[in-house]
């Protein structure tokens, strides 16, 4: 049997292979540690502190305005965007995507893997 970081990273491959417009992903834990890293370069520990912060204001934010459990963050830059993914309060995923994706596509394959990532934490 698979361990769990042979299937969080399986997960990661197969959101990978699903669409070009996905240039890099790591699942991070909410006080700001890498769980699983592939998001290309040394930016992984920066990438998973800052992940961590954004999470929990975007906790705070959707608690405070009364829109219902967080979910998901979207951050457009101009070259390139940042979305970000609760995982059942224990995790958070986070995708860097190319300037000008197809977020339609990139949504629906990033949550059905934030599902199955779900079930594997």
């Amino acid at each position: 049997m698979a361990t769990k970081q042979e299937m969080i990273d399986a997960v990661l491959d197969e959101l990978k292979t699903a669409t070009a417009d996905i240039q890099g992903m790591a699942v991070i834990s909410p006080d700001g540690m890498m769980i699983a890293d592939k998001l290309g370069g040394d930016q992984g520990d920066t990438a998973a502190a800052m992940g961590a912060a954004l999470g929990s204001l975007g906790k705070r934010v959707a608690e405070t305005l009364k829109v219902g459990d967080f979910q998901e963050i979207n951050i457009r830059g101009a070259n390139a965007g940042i979305l970000l993914f609760d995982i059942e309060h224990r995790a958070a995923m986070v995708l860097k995507v190319a300037g000008g994706a197809n977020l339609g596509l990139v949504l629906l394959e990033a949550r059905q893997a934030q599902q199955k990532l779900a079930t594997i934490l």
